[in-house]
């Protein structure tokens, strides 16, 4: 990744913007998430969701284990193990992509742990923080990891977590083409090992403050904001109404909400947990 892309920018200290300063810390799997609880016909087949859909259970080491009642077709048909209110923000939501849709998670072997031996991964975890585990229709396992104020998600293959047997996890990387990719995203995930969420100010990459912007614009429009209203509220009244009438303005707020909305109404798979190659 070059010097440009890793340029930071500061978020804007203001109440709007204040509202997405959870964003900063997310991996794209979760943007996805957050564009696709925007997206009207998820919202559709989401109010068919019901509490009784998904049993829930409490295990060794505060470890919450769900497990649906009832068939997950429509959450397949978005690349989901399970449906989820798209009122959850991406921090509080436990959205599970499929392996298919996202081919670049996470993904550990799991395997008997012999008589004295120990397993850093699964310590530390289950230590600092919050673990989340979710079967989906074909008997696949996965994790969701919280702390820090992040979260990641991670596949297992192998030993099932429920099995009650001492186990040991082991980092899975495959595939030559998708190495970079999938080590970054460990990498990013080691995030949440992390002490203190409010250690460091909100920050972003160019390219997230893209993405964050792009939500804002869609609420914006939600609520029946005009264009120029939405540069207000993110460039401010002053400069907006010195740069309304010139072209290079009204420009880029038009192509934030056309690659907003792209990104709501399915792009998002393709940008963000699909990716082919690293967006910047």
């Amino acid at each position: 990744m070059g010097s440009q892309e890793m340029k930071l920018v500061n978020i804007k200290e203001n109440n709007v913007f204040n509202a997405y300063n959870y964003l900063w810390r997310l991996q794209p799997d979760r943007w996805a998430w957050e564009y696709l609880r925007r997206n009207p016909d998820y919202r559709a087949d989401a109010m068919s969701i019901s509490p009784d859909d998904i049993s829930e259970l409490t295990v060794c080491h505060n470890i919450r284990v769900y497990k649906s009642r009832v068939s997950q077709s429509r959450a397949e048909h978005w690349g989901m193990v399970m449906m989820v209110d798209p009122k959850l923000n991406a921090i509080d939501a436990n959205v599970v992509w499929t392996k298919e849709a996202f081919p670049d998670q996470v993904a550990v072997d799991v395997v008997l742990r012999m008589p004295g031996e120990t397993c850093d991964i699964y310590d530390t975890s289950v230590s600092l923080c919050q673990l989340s585990h979710f079967t989906d229709a074909t008997g696949r396992e996965y994790i969701i990891t919280r702390g820090n104020g992040c979260l990641f998600q991670t596949r297992c293959n192998g030993v099932s977590l429920l099995a009650g047997v001492p186990v040991r996890m082991k980092l899975s990387i495959s595939g030559l083409k998708a190495y970079n990719r999938k080590v970054q995203s460990y990498r990013d995930g080691m995030r949440v090992f992390g002490s203190d969420p409010d250690a460091e100010s909100p920050r972003c990459t160019k390219r997230t403050q893209i993405l964050r912007d792009g939500l804002i614009a869609l609420d914006c429009l939600e609520i029946g904001l005009s264009h120029r209203e939405i540069a207000n509220v993110l460039y401010g009244s002053t400069r907006v109404e010195e740069g309304w009438n010139g072209p290079s303005m009204r420009s880029s707020i038009r192509y934030l909400i056309k690659r907003a909305t792209k990104l709501r109404d399915g792009g998002f798979r393709e940008e963000l947990i699909a990716r082919s190659k690293p967006k910047s």
